[in-house]
């Protein structure tokens, strides 16, 4: 478990709020997972990122866990004839813990269900 700065345990609870908190608020663009959501349209935003606390694995100081990552696929945005279209894909994530704050270092998406 990580322990806070007084020295006390942090209570599991807590840290997998945490970390779903910064998984959700994470800027996804500076992640791997960026390059795969781009390829799949000519314009790609994040609608939404969906953290299941039972995902989450919390070992010592690090954690992984599982996210459901939505998005808005825009084709041909600047046209007036332009398509818009949604869809989630599964992901995962990976970090650890700075004192009690959790860092995200790695996100990955599985895009392949957009090809099948």
């Amino acid at each position: 478990m990580t322990r806070a700065s007084t020295g006390q345990r942090v209570p599991k609870a807590k840290q997998i709020s945490a970390i779903m908190d910064a998984m959700s608020s994470a800027e996804l663009t500076q992640y791997e997972a960026w390059k795969d959501l781009t390829a799949l349209s000519s314009d790609t935003t994040v609608d939404g990122i969906y953290v299941d606390p039972a995902g989450i694995i919390v070992t010592g100081d690090k954690f992984i866990g599982l996210a459901a990552i939505s998005v808005a696929l825009k084709y041909a945005p600047e046209a007036d004839d332009g398509f818009e279209t949604s869809d989630t894909f599964e992901g995962q994530f990976e970090g650890h813990f700075e004192g009690m704050w959790p860092v995200i270092d790695k996100v990955t998406v599985d895009t392949s269900s957009f090809y099948e």
